[in-house]
């Protein structure tokens, strides 16, 4: 094989290695064993051939819902199951996935397991033929959460419907089936575990959906990595976490969870550094001033990761994970040493990194190549390698996939990837919905991967997943000269879906959406044909259903807040309901698929219509109106990009950066572009894409994935002289002015297509509401 240059081997990750049984350099048996992605420039698209799902065997069905009967359709069942995999890894593009050559056992085959969820019509004549795979976060089936309007990902139980009385006060969130979405249109739905350090919990004799277990998180078993060119020695790394704690209880948020369990004999070597920024220099901190304990966690075929990985940097704190770091952040805050890594004299929003020796990496690359090959048996196949029945055969039609945040960024990343082409050339998905991902990709199929870490302003900026291609069109990237796009791989075997991409102005502060449909140095892009792009301006990162945001806000006007602020944010979050648009846009979605409707045009901001532009640190380049005045800081901080080299941990920024455009606002401050909600086309406040930190937390930079939601003065009479925006009363006069207009934007998006009439009550209702708020009964 013919070496290639350092860039084309990033996914592998070639740092410095350490084998137990001496210094031993694997950076040819890491090129040798694949690197995902970034094959030889010279070789085509290559899908796996060789891999199938040997067995899907079930462990537990019965009525969903508890036996709850959803209109025309009837009742669903669940069906709870484990699949088993195999790949055989002398197929010609085993190089697709990093490691997996080195995870092979002595048959040559990479075999590994994973949890399978199934709902679907009880009476199989009423399926509407369409399979909606949703990729699991973290192992919740929040996209599923969102499309009933639950207030809960991760019940499959109970049914409650949501309700929004034209009342002050009765709000009902939804629960499990929620307003039955998918259930009435008797869709098929689908989740698995995919996520290499989330553990399966269907590997047990029986399961059963209870009032006491309502879901089971899905995950995955894979094999451990060894390295086949050096005796199938253990494979060690050096690897990086992060915590950030962001509390000033110094006793709290003091433990950091290892993502992979220390090499043994290596615990001299690591390091623990405290920085106040992304880009400000590391303080090594004095080792008297952490402990590491090691957990008892054992990874590999039989156990999988660790059993629990939900700590603040994302890894479990407790023994019962791979290890953890112990700070003493009273003893550090005291020390001048570490002063300029503190903010305010606070080490609450700064950045800890612990640096040491792993060991045991696995192929994380099979979560994609196993929801290829679970969707593609569920749609082509009658029955496993073991005889047992595909419970879906005959139901399946089409394939739509979809996911949000992490997941989002997943089915981005398995289209650039190639895993749309099945191991017979087929298409895996018809038609995809990817929210709110942003530019970004994941950090999986990478040797040392943490699909759960993705890059921020502030927290875990340097993460791995986030170069180019960012965009479905194909181009050459003026930075580094490439050329590629999402679509590159299907586009050459003919298996492209049809794509939705829906953001949030999260996404464009945070994760650099501009860069989906422009150029990287300033110019829009042409959007493919099979792809539209949508942007909802005002919502917030994660689709909040209509009954949440009622419930936690209900008088939008007040300038006294309730909710539950983040403490380390300098302004309240919004709340600003979209998942009615997620309803309707899946419902255009599935007709554009199945051929029976016209899919809605592009809504999304452009550099040549002035609804994106360059920030700086005034707010005006945004035509946003200055706030300074009532508190509300602008400083024009966003997540910035830059070509990073990643075989290094972590990666390391070079010295060329990409042009990321943001949205530009009217002079309430409120965005132009994009499909309006009820909420922003009716705006009782001004909504951001984001929402800075403040003294003691790293003042300035960008809080995680919050947005600011800051309230109108409600009557002209009161209004602050400083804040230029128009007071409620200006804008709609009277309460029934405001209903009126609510009303209004209502009949639009009804007749746009951009809600479903069953939405419409809701959204209706929760004006009246609002116009009955003590607060905002002070307006005519």
């Amino acid at each position: 094989m013919k070496l290639k240059s350092k860039h084309e081997f990033s996914r592998v990750r070639p740092v410095v290695n350490i084998a137990l049984a001496g210094t031993v350099s694997f950076w040819v048996s890491a090129c040798l064993a694949g690197n995902g992605r970034d094959q030889a420039l010279d070789q085509p698209p290559c899908p796996i051939t060789k891999s199938s799902i040997e067995s899907l065997v079930t462990k537990g069905s019965g009525l969903a819902f508890n036996g709850e009967s959803f209109g025309s359709i009837g009742t669903y069942s669940y069906i709870l199951a484990e699949a088993t995999a195999k790949v055989d890894t002398t197929d010609k593009c085993a190089y697709s996935i990093v490691d997996l050559k080195n995870a092979a056992n002595s048959n040559g085959e990479a075999v590994y397991k994973f949890d399978v969820i199934i709902l679907t019509p009880t009476d199989p004549q009423k399926a509407d033929g369409t399979l909606l795979y949703e990729v699991a976060n973290r192992s919740n089936n929040i996209a599923f959460r969102a499309l009933s309007d639950d207030k809960d990902a991760g019940n499959l139980f109970d049914h409650v419907k949501p309700n929004i009385p034209a009342a002050v006060s009765g709000v009902v969130y939804g629960e499990g089936a929620g307003n039955g979405f998918l259930m009435e249109r008797g869709i098929t739905y689908v989740v698995s575990g995919w996520q290499g350090d989330r553990p399966q919990t269907l590997n047990i004799p029986q399961a059963a959906i209870t009032s006491t277990t309502k879901y089971f998180m899905p995950g995955i078993t894979l094999p451990v990595a060894h390295d086949r060119n050096n005796s199938n020695s253990r494979i060690t790394g050096k690897i990086q976490d992060e915590l950030i704690p962001d509390t000033q209880v110094v006793t709290e948020n003091n433990k950091m969870g290892s993502s992979y369990a220390m090499a043994p004999g290596t615990l001299a070597s690591a390091s623990l550094t405290i920085q106040k920024t992304p880009s400000s220099k590391p303080i090594v901190i004095a080792p008297s001033l952490w402990h590491y304990t090691v957990g008892s966690a054992k990874y590999g075929v039989a156990s999988g990761q660790s059993t629990s990985k939900t700590g603040t940097s994302g890894y479990t704190s407790s023994d019962t994970g791979f290890g953890y770091v112990t700070i003493d952040r009273a003893a550090i805050i005291a020390d001048a040493i570490y002063s300029d890594a503190l903010d305010d004299g606070s080490d609450a929003g700064s950045i800890y990194h612990f640096n040491y020796t792993a060991i045991d990496p696995a192929p994380f690359g099979l979560g994609f190549l196993g929801v290829r090959d679970l969707v593609s048996y569920l749609r082509h196949s009658d029955m496993d390698h073991l005889g047992n029945k595909n419970p879906l055969a005959g139901k399946v039609n089409i394939a739509i996939a979809t996911g949000i945040s992490q997941s989002g960024r997943f089915l981005r990343d398995f289209l650039w990837q190639g895993f749309n082409t099945d191991a017979n050339l087929k298409p895996v998905f018809d038609g995809m919905f990817t929210l709110v991902g942003g530019s970004r990709k994941t950090y999986t199929n990478y040797r040392w991967a943490k699909p759960g870490d993705f890059s921020r302003q502030h927290e875990t900026h340097y993460t791995p997943g986030d170069q180019f291609p960012f965009a479905y069109a194909t181009i050459t990237d003026p930075l580094t000269g490439k050329t590629d796009g999402l679509l590159k791989q299907c586009e050459e075997w003919k298996t492209c879906p049809k794509i939705f991409q829906y953001d949030s102005p999260i996404e464009f502060w945070g994760a650099r959406a501009s860069l989906t449909v422009t150029d990287g140095i300033g110019k829009d892009i042409a959007i493919p044909d099979n792809v539209r792009m949508f942007y909802s301006p005002g919502t917030v990162h994660t689709p909040s259903p209509l009954s949440v945001a009622a419930y936690n806000i209900a008088d939008y006007s007040s300038p006294n807040r309730t909710d539950k602020q983040p403490p380390m944010t300098s302004a309240p979050s919004a709340y600003n309901a979209s998942t009615a648009l997620y309803r309707a846009l899946l419902v255009n979605l599935e007709g554009w698929v199945k051929e029976n409707a016209t899919p809605f045009p592009n809504s999304y901001p452009k550099i040549s219509d002035g609804t994106m532009a360059k920030a700086t640190a005034s707010s005006s380049s945004l035509d946003m109106p200055d706030l300074s005045s009532i508190g509300f800081s602008f400083n024009g901080n966003y997540n910035k990009l830059s070509v990073n080299d990643e075989s290094t941990i972590p990666a390391t920024p070079l010295d060329k950066s990409y042009a990321v455009f943001l949205p530009t606002t009217d002079s309430q401050g409120n965005e132009k572009a994009g499909i309006k909600m009820p909420d922003g086309a009716v705006p009782l406040a001004t909504f951001t894409g984001y929402n800075l930190r403040k003294p003691g937390f790293v003042a300035g930079d960008q809080s995680n994935l919050y947005g600011s939601q800051i309230p109108f003065s409600l009557l002209t009479a009161s209004k602050n002289a400083a804040d230029s925006r128009k007071s409620i009363q200006e804008l709609y006069g009277t309460k029934e002015g405001y209903i009126a207009s609510v009303n209004k934007a209502i009949d639009t998006l009804l007749e746009k297509g951009y809600m479903l009439p069953e939405d419409a009550e809701q959204y209706r209702n929760r004006a009246v509401m609002q116009s009955l708020q003590p607060y905002f009964s002070a307006l005519p």
